[in-house]
């Protein structure tokens, strides 16, 4: 339905003990978004869209990704990794099918929501 390219951009997923690494081609992990309302919903992992795209998509709405430990950029099988603190998190859109993490240049990341958000 959507055509992303191959971005060169990964995550790292908490869970739990463990780190999982998003990618573009990674269809069968999921992530969990954080709602406008706060809660947190596990749903499946899409990929990367380009901002554009994702205000275009049918349905999407604008989420945090909830469980995002870093960031990571470049080609290969070792990207540079960016940790992310506490109150950061990767900018999504949540579509009927699932999350995407959105870019332009790089990943959005964005701080926590405020109450007027």
């Amino acid at each position: 339905m959507y055509s992303v390219p191959m971005t060169g951009l990964a995550l790292l997923r908490r869970l739990n003990y463990r780190r999982i690494a998003l990618t573009d081609g990674e269809k069968r992990e999921d992530v969990g978004v954080m709602l406008p309302s706060g809660e947190v919903r596990i749903v499946r992992w899409l990929g990367f869209i380009e901002r554009r795209e994702a205000r275009c998509a049918p349905g999407a709405k604008p989420v945090r990704l909830a469980d995002i430990a870093a960031v990571g950029r470049g080609d290969g099988a070792s990207p540079a990794w960016r940790s992310l603190k506490p109150d950061e998190f990767v900018h999504g859109c949540l579509t009927a099918d699932g999350a995407w993490a959105v870019y332009d240049a790089e990943v959005a990341i964005v701080g926590p929501r405020s109450e007027s958000q």
